[in-house]
């Protein structure tokens, strides 16, 4: 595999970006992960800026603007061979200005993960709504691999975590949607977490259709006496949930999800 480091193509194996830097030391610095499939790279541009901002709120200087990054993923992608798969843009922090990082990977979802759902469960791990990180898609991930790691050993797939006022908040690797008498609820961005692309996405496709969506702060109690419930990211997109805890859902008659999927794959097929 090929990795694009400041611009340049070379073998992974090769690469010498120096673990002595900011970036490496301390985890200081921003990603983006998307979805890309033939000759779409999906919603680039809303990942950039978020790249960007969250470069801004952690005073890191990118060397590259946006026209030279989008030129080297497509640059990257091509050299690696890959028609569909996973790309990772990060920027780490250098002394005074910066590292790109651009690097491709195979999409590892598979058709029967969808056909099956996830199954999830909460973790006592308490998500910090006030930290000066939780909004931003940065490096410091290592909480959230950890409470993962522990769901899916097991048996769950992904993990929900509250906040400190026991609101719930997010995933580990996702955002998390609860429908309840036909209504989309999904927890506000002031609960603690990070809003992703695809969040975004759906709360504007909901109201298209019509939809009451709503975003504010909800209980363990509101997610499990819900209708139907669903989590989002790039890679993911929407992706059913079968079980919460020990309550099952019926993927099958989840209409809101499924209604919210076509529409989705409806933008991606014109994006």
């Amino acid at each position: 595999m090929f990795v694009n480091i400041n611009g340049k193509n070379i073998p992974q194996v090769s690469s010498n970006v120096s673990p002595l830097k900011e970036g490496f030391s301390y985890g200081y610095g921003v990603f983006e992960t998307i979805k890309f499939e033939k000759n779409k790279i999906y919603f680039l541009k809303e990942h950039l800026q978020r790249l960007f901002d969250g470069c801004k709120k952690l005073n890191i200087n990118p060397t590259f603007n946006e026209e030279q990054i989008i030129q080297h993923s497509k640059e990257i992608i091509k050299k690696n061979e890959l028609d569909n798969g996973v790309l990772k843009i990060t920027i780490a922090k250098n002394n005074q200005e910066s590292d790109l990082i651009i690097t491709v990977r195979k999409n590892t979802y598979t058709k029967e993960q969808y056909e099956k759902g996830f199954r999830l469960s909460f973790t006592e791990v308490k998500r910090n709504q006030d930290s000066l990180l939780v909004n931003i898609k940065s490096n410091n991930y290592i909480e959230n691999l950890i409470a993962r790691q522990k769901a899916i050993e097991t048996g769950f797939d992904e993990v929900i975590f509250e906040n400190t006022k026991n609101h719930i908040c997010e995933g580990a690797i996702s955002n998390i949607f609860f429908i309840k008498n036909s209504v989309v609820y999904t927890p506000a961005i002031e609960c603690g977490l990070l809003p992703g692309i695809i969040r975004d996405k759906i709360i504007s496709i909901g109201k298209g259709l019509k939809l009451i969506v709503r975003t504010g702060q909800y209980s363990k109690e509101d997610l499990l006496t819900s209708d139907e419930i669903f989590i989002t990211n790039s890679l993911l997109e929407i992706m059913p949930v079968v079980q919460l805890e020990n309550k099952k859902y019926d993927i099958k008659t989840n209409l809101i999800t499924k209604m919210l999927i076509r529409e989705l794959n409806e933008i991606k097929e014109n994006y």
